[in-house]
């Protein structure tokens, strides 16, 4: 019984220090890289999956920064690149399942922990072929009456994207 408690504390400390390990508030991961011709794509589009409304317009700005300073540019209808930027929205505690952190009730006082995470998709327009693919995560806690600072956000998605496409090669 000890171990197991012992294996599960290793365990969540390891994914804490996972998500912090970057240096800023945001953590990154590389899921996939190189597999493609990347001499070949100059021109990327984007698509949106799963994404809160009031994210999404400044994570894409964000996205498209760090992107763009890899020698690509953007245009939605004709691409060599499809990036599909989709969030994902992981409860930590099971009783809160059914908790939407996006919608609270103002009797709610319930304090929500979750993991937000961005995966990056690039796929070849051509082939539909998987060529690169990261995220990039954060753990919340979030208490009654917290809203997002899309102020202090939009910063950290800048340096995390840039990590996470730091390995990305530049044109």
């Amino acid at each position: 019984m000890l171990r197991a408690m012992r294996i599960v504390l290793t365990a969540g400390l390891l994914l804490l220090a996972g998500c912090v390990q970057t240096g800023g508030q945001i953590g990154t991961s590389l899921d996939v890289c190189c597999p493609g011709d990347y001499d070949d794509y100059d021109v990327y589009g984007v698509t949106i999956t799963d994404m809160p409304v009031f994210l999404r317009d400044y994570l894409v700005a964000e996205f498209d920064t760090a992107f763009q300073e890899k020698g690509l540019s953007r245009n939605d209808r004709v691409n060599d690149l499809r990036v599909e930027l989709k969030y994902n929205h992981i409860n930590l505690r099971p009783e809160q399942e059914d908790i939407d952190p996006f919608v609270r009730v103002e009797s709610m006082n319930a304090e929500l922990s979750y993991v937000a995470e961005v995966e990056i998709l690039m796929r070849e327009t051509a082939s539909n072929n998987l060529v690169w693919a990261g995220s990039i995560s954060r753990i919340h806690q979030v208490s009654p009456g917290e809203y997002m600072h899309e102020d202090r956000a939009r910063p950290e998605f800048l340096q995390a994207f840039r990590r996470v496409l730091s390995n990305y090669p530049d044109l």
